[in-house]
């Protein structure tokens, strides 16, 4: 049987019932005292004032998004260039969120703004329907603080814009008859002129059905002008670039499972094992393919993350790790006989992320480089591109949420069962060596579709989870891309499983080293990492002490049918092949639930958001469903908000309260 409790897929009256029980049941449960004292503590540590968080330019001010007390959804604010960023500075309101959804009547999640090049006051805000994938873009006058008279004002669809001049944008839209691939998303892009109704404008590119999504943006020349880049994803990952620069085209002469990163005269990739360049390296070339040259050669521990591949006008900047240590480079691209130098850093780090400073970048404006670690603050730094050695400016760094002293981080290698070394840091807490072997552990991981993770601070298992006691894993299993694509590759379709072996070993390794027994190891993941934690509940049951798992993918034969999920076939295997539907089923979580007679499951919680149109709640309601009815002890719990979750500060607070909650219940003390 393949289509388990369909009724918790479609009927409407029967999944009104079933969420409303469970979310009753589970919030009986868990939601304490301390759980109350814990959603306080979050919702402060969200709307802390003097937390700032990311900063960005535009024109002569700099902007910034911010929760506080009195604006629980976020309040869009700037600052003059020439005022330090401060909690107290003469902060000036652009866009207020929580009067803009009293004022609509209806629930929508900050989403960023695409600015107009010629004037920095002009934007496109973003907002997502209810925290789903389905945006709202709507052209915004930064100085009136106030919607522009007959300006752009998309309704609500996957979809993505880019100004082409004051009155025309480029809109990629699945809002069209025709216009949405396989996978829902946008497939088509037309240049719409402002009063112009979407069926009238003309189509100026479009993807074929089976492929992902189309994109579209516009990049700052150094002449002056203008180029254009549309963009043919086929899978995630894996994007095919056009460039019309000068009245001239060029598709970027990249291999499959690549996304390039560009300017306008060079561009970079990393390579996949497909195609003429060793897996892993890091190539550059002219934008009409000449001069092409390897600048960076992987080996077993030392990779670079696409991510972090940033052009200016004359220099290209990446992150390289060795056994995760990160170390900046920049590569000179107005001589051709420079090497790339290793640039110094303006603090240590276990992580670190470059971007540009200006919301439209020109090529030749600061960049911003943004250090952190497991037990480090985020902090904002800022360097010109071009000097010979950074000049670094600290423009904010955000507050530390718990008390780090006696608390440590090692690395440490876990063997998979293929033999393959498996990375992974433990941040332990302080007093550890007193309770080795009984520490409360939570391992973290996601494990595909290319994403790395890295050392991140710990703003809310600080507080909540380390301070108390507990040890944090995050585990860098194949799937990702932490090691270069090769990692990902290895983990990919049928090989799925590996990713899985990785997991369970690390779990092992952490009794094997005598930090603590499985009855107290927790696991939690979101998404695929929400499938992770599935497949570790029904197929590694006695590894685990509780499992927690976040809007995942837990129906690996019907994934495909739900909105956004034909985009998943290259990563996971397409369940209508027979061969490739014998290996999903083979761990699928909700096919593999056992009788609790037959095998005891620790508790699990499988909680979900109720207007996630990426992975289809149905999947965790399915899943929670399956184990209740085999007498196993799960929890589920739905709440408001799209795939990432979002909202009201209390109501993020609550997500993330809720999880220790069943945590400090579950685990044995």
């Amino acid at each position: 049987m393949t289509d388990i409790f369909p009724e918790l897929e479609a009927d409407a009256d029967a999944i009104a019932r079933f969420t409303k029980t469970q979310v009753a049941r589970t919030e009986a449960a868990f939601c304490d005292a301390q759980f109350d004292a814990d959603v306080a503590r979050v919702t402060d540590i969200i709307e802390d004032p003097d937390n700032l968080g990311g900063l960005i330019r535009r024109g002569t001010w700099i902007y910034n998004f911010h929760r506080s007390a009195t604006h629980p959804r976020g309040l869009w604010r700037r600052l003059p260039e020439t005022t330090k960023p401060a909690p107290d500075a003469d902060w000036q309101p652009v866009f207020d969120l929580d009067a803009f959804c009293a004022d609509t009547g209806e629930d929508w999640h900050w989403g960023g703004a695409e600015t107009l090049y010629s004037n920095p006051d002009r934007v496109l805000i973003i907002l997502s329907f209810e925290g789903s994938d389905r945006d709202r873009l709507l052209e915004w006058d930064c100085n009136a603080a106030a919607p522009v008279p007959d300006g752009f004002d998309i309704a609500p669809a996957r979809c993505g814009a880019a100004w082409l001049d004051a009155n025309t944008i480029l809109l990629a839209t699945a809002d069209l008859p025709g216009a949405a691939t396989r996978s829902g998303w946008q497939g088509r892009v037309i240049r719409l002129q402002r009063g112009m109704a979407l069926a009238a404008a003309p189509v100026v590119f479009e993807v074929d059905h089976d492929d992902l999504l189309a994109t579209t943006y516009t990049i700052s020349l150094r002449d002056g002008g203008r180029g254009i880049a549309f963009g043919r994803i086929r899978n995630i990952g894996d994007m095919v670039t056009t460039l019309h620069l000068n009245d001239q085209d060029y598709v970027l002469d990249a291999p499959a499972h690549t996304m390039c990163s560009h300017n306008d005269t060079h561009f970079a990739y990393v390579a996949a094992d497909e195609g003429p360049d060793p897996a892993g390296t890091l190539v550059l070339a002219r934008i009409d393919g000449s001069d092409k040259r390897i600048l960076f050669e992987p080996s077993a521990r030392r990779a670079v993350n696409a991510d972090t591949i940033l052009f200016t006008r004359d220099h290209l900047f990446w992150v390289e790790q060795d056994t995760l240590e990160p170390t900046l480079m920049r590569q000179d691209l107005t001589d051709p006989s420079a090497t790339a130098t290793p640039l110094p850093l303006p603090v240590e780090a276990q992580s670190i992320w470059i971007m540009p400073f200006d919301a439209e970048p020109t090529g030749t404006g600061p960049l911003q480089i943004l250090p952190s670690g497991f037990l480090s603050v985020s902090q904002v730094w800022t360097f010109g591109p071009d000097d010979a050695v950074p000049d670094y400016t600290l423009l904010t760094s955000a507050t530390e949420t718990f008390d780090s002293t006696g608390m440590e981080v090692r690395l440490h290698m876990a063997t998979s069962d293929d033999g393959t070394e498996i990375p992974y840091h433990i941040v332990l807490p302080k007093d550890h060596a007193e309770k080795q072997a009984k520490l409360p552990v939570l391992q973290y991981g996601y494990g595909g579709f290319g994403v790395a993770l890295s050392p991140g601070y710990q703003r809310v298992n600080g507080p909540l989870w380390l301070e108390r006691g507990g040890a944090y894993v995050q585990a860098y299993i194949r799937g990702g891309a932490e090691f270069g694509k090769g990692w990902h590759l290895a983990a990919k379709g049928k090989n799925r499983i590996r990713a899985l072996q990785d997991f369970a070993a690390v779990a092992t390794d952490l009794v094997t080293r005598g930090y603590t027994t499985p009855d107290r190891i927790a696991c939690h993941g979101g998404s695929n990492g929400g499938l992770l934690c599935g497949v570790m509940l029904t197929r590694y049951p006695d590894r685990f002490g509780a499992v927690w798992a976040s809007v995942g993918v837990l129906d690996m034969l019907r994934f495909h049918l739900f909105p956004a999920g034909a985009g998943w076939i290259d990563e996971y295997g397409d369940p209508d092949d027979p061969d490739a539907r014998q290996w999903l089923l083979d761990y699928s979580p909700l096919h593999n639930v056992a009788q609790h007679s037959e095998q005891p499951y620790p508790p699990a919680l499988i909680d979900t958001n109720e207007s996630d149109d990426r992975v289809d709640p149905s999947h965790s309601r399915r899943f929670a469903a399956a184990l209740q009815a085999a007498g196993q002890p799960g929890w589920f719990h739905s709440r408001s908000g799209g795939h990432g979750g979002g909202g009201q500060s209390k109501g993020i607070a609550r997500e993330e309260a809720l999880g220790f909650a069943f945590l400090r219940h579950s685990l044995p003390d």
